[in-house]
């Protein structure tokens, strides 16, 4: 049995490592800061949120259902830089598209109070009009 703190006798075996921190660093790199920013982003506003709550200042009933929002924005920045690399309407396209609205429709039924019993079943359907629009455009 070898002693894993020992080094490998192989060289080989250390290269693809050593490969594999560079590809992963050059995607940090290449991808920025942007990720810690929108989560430092959405804890402040989250932070804001509660302390103007606790200052007195009267907030939405369903002010959390904003928070929704923010993976519908996501989902649909990524159709639109889908639909830019594609430069057609593609599966993964039309995925993101389909996502960022139905984040969208939730968080506006729920911020703004509406009838779930109204709602289900309109969202029942854009997720199945989503699939078919998914299986209908190549990838």
């Amino acid at each position: 049995m070898s002693d894993p703190n020992q080094p490998s006798p192989n060289p080989a075996s250390t290269d693809w490592r050593a490969e594999r921190r560079a590809e992963r660093h050059a995607r940090r790199e290449a991808r920025g800061p942007v990720g810690g920013a929108i989560v430092g982003l959405v804890l402040l506003v989250i932070g804001a949120v509660l302390l103007a709550d606790n200052f007195g200042y009267h907030l939405p009933e369903r002010w959390w259902a904003a928070l929704l929002l923010i993976p519908a924005a996501g989902s649909l920045v990524s159709a639109i830089r889908f639909w830019r690399e594609d430069a057609r309407m593609s599966a993964r396209v039309t995925g993101s598209l389909a996502g960022g609205l139905i984040f969208l429709v939730l968080a506006c039924a729920f911020f703004f109070g509406v009838n779930w019993n109204f709602l289900w079943p309109a969202v029942l359907m854009l997720m199945g009009a989503s699939l078919m629009a998914r299986s209908y455009w190549p990838k």
